[in-house]
């Protein structure tokens, strides 16, 4: 069956306006559809990566609370620690005890000295210093500052000076060293104004 060149021209205009209409049909509903629905899925991965970052927050929530707990506790040990009452005193008696294991001598304790803190600003610790002399022999005396400021770590030595003991009796006298430190501890606030 053959058509005329006429109903051929407008069943070729029918099938070219079909595929027209089917083009913009695609274009501005399935097309836009489309971008609704890419834009839908990548909402749904950012929802889907914020929900796993709050859990992963709220499970990371407890091992935060239980280090907290664990510092907390450390500083409660610590400031069991800290110096109270009569300073010098508390500074003679620990100082006193700690060296009974070390072969110092320490027989020279100055006055406390009270004051703020100057670690860090509005620290919530006063300090106080004293300075004490003795003599050791080197090695000694380096084993005793290193394990004393391992051990109190609320304290901590500065303005270390070292010199040679000059006559010496013995010729083991002579191989000790005279030396003259600061030690700072700090304090709890209230034991500084409650001595006052």
């Amino acid at each position: 069956m053959r058509l005329s060149s006429e109903k051929r021209n407008k069943l070729i205009g029918v099938g070219i306006l079909t595929v027209g209409v089917l083009g913009l049909i695609w274009y501005f509903i399935i097309g836009a559809q489309e971008a609704k629905l890419r834009d839908i899925a990548a909402q749904t991965r950012d929802c889907t990566k914020q929900r796993q970052d709050i859990r992963s927050a709220i499970g990371s929530a407890t091992k935060i609370e239980a280090d907290y707990d664990t510092a907390t506790q450390k500083l409660a040990s610590i400031e069991q620690e800290i110096a109270t009452g009569d300073l010098y005193s508390w500074f003679y008696n620990t100082i006193k005890n700690f060296k009974a294991s070390y072969h110092v001598d320490i027989p020279d304790f100055s006055n406390v000295e009270e004051g703020d803190t100057t670690l860090l600003y509005k620290f919530p610790y006063k300090q106080v210093k004293i300075t004490i002399s003795g003599t050791a022999y080197f090695n000694d005396f380096g084993h005793f500052v290193a394990d004393f400021e391992n051990r109190y770590p609320h304290m901590r030595i500065e303005n270390v000076s070292l010199q040679p003991v000059t006559g010496g009796e013995r010729e083991a006298d002579r191989e000790k060293l005279s030396f003259k430190m600061d030690i700072i501890a700090l304090v709890n606030e209230s034991a500084v104004v409650d001595k006052k």
